[in-house]
């Protein structure tokens, strides 16, 4: 009966062994299929910029975005940004948000001291904080963690003082205020880890 006991024993331990290695190889194939490191190059409709991000979970990224961006003769906006990215199902599409440095040059009203100075609008530059939100999609195509493609929209928004050259009175410093921009893009790149 002892023997008949001991046996029973080894083999549930064994099958038991052999569930929990099987378990375990399912949850590293799980996250084989989420490569960490992903590099990517970026153009907009007149702009380039790079971008790497890092998955600290296959929900989470963090990584570092730097960008020009222009919309011809409404603005340019250069943006050095620490971004964190969400991606709620896993895959494919992302909320995100940048923080960082931006220039954003562009037309305003330019304001000193509450008051208006030159006449209609002028070309400013705003130098400060930079905000960025951004929703995209990270498309793997072909072979998953080889090359992908990244088309995604975001809204910079920058928050510092003006500058401005009114005609003949040189350069001048104006109040504190914020500015908004627009960019389409799209990142090539690969998967590198």
């Amino acid at each position: 009966m002892a023997k008949k006991g001991l046996l029973v024993l080894v083999l549930a331990s064994v099958i038991a062994g052999g569930v929990f290695a099987q378990e375990n190889e399912n949850e590293k194939a799980k996250t084989a299929d989420v490569n960490k490191l992903w590099l990517s190059g970026e153009l907009s409709l007149v702009g380039v910029g790079i971008r790497g991000e890092y998955m600290l979970t296959p929900n989470i990224s963090a990584g570092l975005n730097v960008y020009f961006t222009s919309m011809f003769f409404l603005f340019n906006d250069i943006g050095l940004n620490a971004v964190g990215r969400f991606y709620p199902w896993g895959k494919t599409f992302y909320a995100g948000l940048g923080l960082g440095l931006s220039i954003h040059t562009g037309v305003e009203d330019f304001v000193k001291d509450g008051k208006k100075l030159g006449s209609g609008t002028q070309s400013i530059t705003r130098t400060g904080f930079g905000i960025v939100p951004e929703i995209g999609w990270k498309i793997d195509s072909g072979k998953p963690g080889g090359f992908f493609m990244n088309p995604y929209i975001q809204f910079p928004i920058t928050l510092g003082t003006t500058e401005v050259n009114i005609g003949g009175w040189g350069d001048m410093k104006g109040d504190f205020g914020l500015s908004t921009g627009f960019r389409v893009a799209l990142g090539l790149g690969w998967a590198i880890l």
